[in-house]
């Protein structure tokens, strides 16, 4: 049987693989697969979530002090002390705003009642964060909002170029991939994992460009009317970059009023 694998920053790998059996191993060619180097302004949404002193997965700014981001990057959610945010800078381990966090929020349904359902969780940082041309929110896409078959997705992070390695991506990454077929993508994936109505899959027609380990969390993007809107949240996928298995990727508009009424009970 396949094992599905999650797409957390290496050093996390380590951590939680002596702790959780759910982390198993796959492809760890973990960095964003058939990309490009780019540069904070052109993601200002982006945040590395860090635990202790290394990247871990990515983020997403919703607010000065909210993030957000994918559950399954937080399971020591009790222990906010052990995760630091750093926003505005195109390196993950230098510049920009480093921030410490408060309180973390994971969906309280994760993994019910398939695993890897409700991968979100919401991250509240100790310091606001000050907008600038390198920090910048992002509106989530709505049921509401109209999204082309064929729209280009924009996928960014920091994952670590190799398992031998295990360093994380030095500047940061993105590519495009297009919405794969649901129903040819759950059939696929059938024996590694479920694919929910509150997930989406994305890659390419022949493979060669993903998302992958150190990516987990981070966000998806695609335009709205001219408005770049966040689509997704990078989960979980089977190896990296491979046609038959595209990533798979939280639908954030299926969270909205969770999202909504999460940052009520915070203010």
């Amino acid at each position: 049987m396949l094992s599905l694998e999650l797409r957390l920053g290496i050093t996390l790998w380590l951590v939680w693989t002596t702790a959780s059996q759910n982390i198993t191993d796959g492809d760890k060619d973990g960095r964003i697969v058939g990309g490009w180097e780019t540069h904070i302004t052109f993601f200002p949404h982006q945040v590395s979530l860090q635990l202790g002193t290394r990247h871990a997965c990515g983020g997403t700014i919703l607010s000065p002090t909210i993030i957000l981001t994918a559950a399954h990057c937080v399971l020591e959610y009790s222990k906010p002390q052990y995760y630091v945010i750093r926003a505005g800078t195109s390196e993950w381990a230098q510049g920009g705003s480093y921030i410490r966090v408060r309180r973390i929020i994971p969906h309280p349904k994760f993994h019910d009642p398939t695993r890897m359902n409700n991968d979100i969780a919401l991250v509240q940082l100790k310091h606001p964060l000050v907008y600038s041309r390198e920090i910048q929110p992002i509106s989530l896409v709505t049921k509401e909002d109209s999204i082309q078959p064929k729209a280009q997705l924009f996928v960014s992070g920091w994952g670590s170029l190799s398992i031998s390695q295990m360093q994380p991506e030095k500047r940061l990454r993105y590519t495009v991939v297009q919405q794969r077929d649901q129903e040819q993508c759950a059939r696929n994936y059938f024996g590694a994992g479920t694919v929910t109505s509150t997930m989406f899959c994305a890659g390419t027609q022949f493979g060669g460009r993903d998302s992958c380990q150190g990516d987990s969390g981070g966000p998806v993007v695609t335009s709205i009317e001219g408005r770049m809107k966040l689509y997704g949240i990078v989960s979980w996928g089977f190896g990296c970059a491979n046609a038959f298995y595209p990533g798979v990727y939280t639908k954030v508009s299926e969270y909205g009023d969770w999202v909504a009424q999460t940052l009520k009970e915070l203010d």
